[in-house]
This record gives structure tokens, sequence and C-alpha cells, in this order.
């Protein structure tokens, strides 16, 4: 897992204190656009948008409908070529607790299948060819050619490496 942690010593819920990392505006904006991209029908319409706000898509990358994508730090997931994400997923690059923010990369790499409901947590890389079924978390790394799913999700097998 690839994440860091930021210590808070505030007094309050470190939540409130979410401007130090990420703009009112900026986060306002981007949520707009997550909003907007979990009911627009059109992928192309949808890729560019979350491109538009720092998220790198490759090409042929199906998001489905109701998909939501991290707005904090929309900077730090990586979808690479022909991923398939399903519906009402959750891809994440950071997380609160009561002491501090972690926050790292996502790495979704080529040919992967997200299935629908799954929850990724970032830090997370899913690997090439990668299935992880629906309603599955993803606290740890998924292997090339894996199917993984389950909460949280562990490796139920690997399929034999093709050429693609």
């Amino acid at each position: 897992m690839n994440y860091e942690d930021i210590t808070y010593t505030g007094t309050k819920n470190p939540v409130f204190d979410y401007p130090k990392h990420v703009g009112r505006l900026q986060l306002f904006f981007n949520s707009t656009v997550c909003h907007i991209c979990r009911l627009v029908p059109s992928i192309r319409m949808k890729n560019a948008l979350y491109r538009m706000i720092g998220v790198k898509v490759g090409k042929n990358v199906v998001i489905a409908a109701y998909t939501i994508i991290d707005p904090f730090f929309p900077e730090l997931i990586t979808i690479e070529d022909n991923v398939i994400i399903g519906v009402g997923s959750t891809i994440l690059a950071h997380e609160y607790s009561q002491e501090k923010l972690r926050k790292g990369k996502v790495l979704v790499k080529k040919r992967a299948l997200i299935g629908a409901d799954c929850l990724i947590r970032c830090g997370v890389t899913i690997g090439k060819h990668a299935v992880v079924s629906a309603k599955s978390f993803v606290n740890k790394d998924v292997p090339d050619y894996a199917v993984a799913g389950g909460v949280p999700a562990k490796v139920i097998k690997t399929t034999r490496k093709e050429k693609h």
C-alpha cells in the first residue's frame, strides 16, 4: 500500500480543517463534477470530466453510473486502459480519522474489472486483468490476474495469464 499519514494536532474534528489540504472552491468544483458524472450516461463525456479534475483516465474506460470518485484528491487516482468499474462503486484517495488524514494513490491497472458496489481504499493498486467481485471492500493490493472478493477482499484465485 502506498499512502501518507498526516497527523492531526487540532482540537476539533480533523475534517473541519479540510481547507488546509484542499481549498473550499476546489472541493466544491470537484464535488460538483463528480456528482454530475454519477448521472451522465455518456462514457466519453464522463471520462473527459474526470480528467478535467485531475483523475488520470486511460482509453476505453467505462465508469458506470452512481460511481463515486474521491473529490478531495482526484489527482491521486489513475485508471488505466480498458478498465470497467461497476455501478455504485467508490474509489477513495483519502480517509479521515480522529487523529489523522491518510491520503494515497490509487492505481487501477489495464483491463481490470471492479464489480458493482465495491469500495476501494486509498493507497491500493488493482493489478492488470484483476477482477474484484461485487460488494467487496479492497483495503490491500490485488495482484495482476487475480480474482478477489469479500469484506475485506481476499484473493480467491488467479487466472491464466493470457496475452492481450
